[in-house]
């Protein structure tokens, strides 16, 4: 046995005996053969054994700019040689957060006046900040009733207390009693619509859903509805046009904020740089993280518009100040990450890449897969695309689905491709620097394991 082949086994099972997987059965990483990835540039990943794999999901949705990238490192090396860290706390400042800031305003839409930001360091934390901002924004108006948070089912706002409150996939609570301050309410899943219609024509019963919840918890117990503008680990579910229009005018109606959660759909995932710009939503608070950084570091950022802040800032009684604060909130070297990142994304116009060889992307999986029986729908926007997997068409069944999607994103890894199992869909997202060739090569990898696949399901289902 070679020196690296001793080592890497060492470093495996030193992984095994002490490191904690995120959403992994202990017992099963105990006794499981793992992965321990070495090097990236690009789309590819290398292995320590010495595969490469194409990252057909960008880690987490994250890795927006692709693999390698040593402008990132060296932005961050650079500000680390200056100031590593000091606390932002009493009013002390940095220069990378306050460029960040301003960049980041300029690219959100002008007209929503999304002026004011605090960084975090991941999504969970983001929402669980605009979670607190929007309660505060109502009491401070007198509104000491307004605490509740109204979510989607099938959504995901993350996995810290209040953020996994909102989050609306059954898995996520199994042991732990569900916050009661949190309510669920019916997503835009037409495939899958809780009701029966078919949308166009339908009358959105889903946003109905929003209007009929509010009435019943009562509209003076509600501080703000949280969306994303795709829903990303349920499913990629993309909602249909009228949808969001249909949703901010209840929430204004009622007095409720609008939380938009672009965690995963912010800079260019959608091939916009926001996904609210695809349906002109205006929201009132916007929570960003993965993008943002690439992964990189850990980065995200709680925006809230010039209404809340200005109410915070002029209501809040004096000698209080804003009691949210995290050590590492606007962290000046993970900011530097995100300038070099935000850099990157402009100079080779990622978004514009995420939308056209996104587009490419969507209509190779519909020609390649559409007809297949094991395929209820293929859907998708940008460099977002989900293959719902059934094992009968016409009852759009099982659901939901967890077998069948972990199975085909298993074979995928072992020819060379990261597809990630959504429950019941397999999910891609790959880098927004991905080319049509990228995307061939992913379509070709499924196409190679597609045959077995219809095989082995319909054969169980039979």
């Amino acid at each position: 046995m070679s020196d690296s082949i001793a080592y890497n086994d060492a470093i495996l099972a030193l992984d095994r005996a002490h490191v904690l997987h995120p959403i992994t059965e202990f017992a099963k990483h105990e006794a499981g053969a793992d992965r321990l990835f070495v090097g990236g540039k690009g789309l590819e990943l290398q292995l320590a054994d010495g595969r490469s794999v194409i990252d057909g999901f960008s880690g987490l949705f994250n890795i927006n700019v692709g693999h390698g990238r040593q402008e990132i490192g060296d932005a961050v090396a650079e500000q680390m040689r200056k100031l590593a860290y000091y606390p932002s706390f009493w009013g002390f400042a940095n220069e990378p957060a306050a460029l960040l800031a301003e960049r980041l305003v300029g690219l959100l839409p002008s007209d929503r006046s999304l002026k004011h930001v605090l960084f975090t360091t991941s999504g969970s934390e983001t929402n669980e900040a605009n979670f607190r901002m929007a309660k505060a924004y109502h009491a401070v108006r007198g509104h000491l009733n307004k605490t509740k948070i109204i979510s989607r089912r099938w959504a995901f706002h993350g996995a810290t207390r209040a953020a996994v409150g909102a989050t609306g996939i059954d898995a996520y609570h199994a042991l732990i009693d569900r916050d009661p301050s949190h309510i669920h309410v019916a997503p835009p899943y037409c495939y899958r619509c809780e009701f029966g219609k078919t949308h166009p024509g339908c009358g959105l019963p889903c946003a109905e859903d929003l209007e009929r919840t509010l009435a019943r918890e009562g509209p003076d117990t509600v501080a703000a509805f949280v969306v994303e503008p795709v829903m990303g680990t349920g499913g990629i579910v993309v909602p249909p046009p009228d949808y969001f229009a249909a949703i901010a005018d209840i929430c204004r109606r009622n007095d409720v904020l609008l939380i938009l959660d672009e965690v995963i759909t912010g800079f260019g995932r959608t091939g916009r740089w926001f996904g609210m710009e695809h349906w002109d939503v205006k929201p009132d608070l916007v929570s960003l993280a993965k993008g943002i950084s690439s992964g990189y570091l850990p980065l995200g950022a709680a925006v809230i518009s010039d209404e809340v802040y200005e109410t915070l800032r002029d209501k809040t009684p004096k000698g209080l100040p804003f009691m949210f604060g995290l050590t590492y909130n606007n962290h000046p070297a993970c900011c530097a990450a995100g300038l070099a990142n935000l850099d990157i994304i402009e100079n080779e116009n990622l978004v514009d890449n995420a939308r056209e060889v996104g587009r490419y992307l969507l209509d190779q999986l519909r020609e390649k897969f559409g007809d297949s029986p094991i395929v209820g729908e293929i859907r998708g926007i940008g460099m977002l695309a989900a293959l719902e997997i059934v094992r009968d068409r016409e009852a759009k069944t099982p659901f939901p689905n967890l077998a069948d999607p972990a199975w085909i994103a298993a074979r995928a890894f072992d020819r060379g491709l990261i597809a990630r199992a959504l429950f019941q869909c397999v999910g891609l997202a790959p880098p927004l620097c991905a080319t049509t060739g990228d995307i061939d090569r992913i379509v070709a990898t499924l196409e190679d394991i597609w045959p077995e696949a219809e095989q082995r399901f319909l054969s169980e289902a039979a």
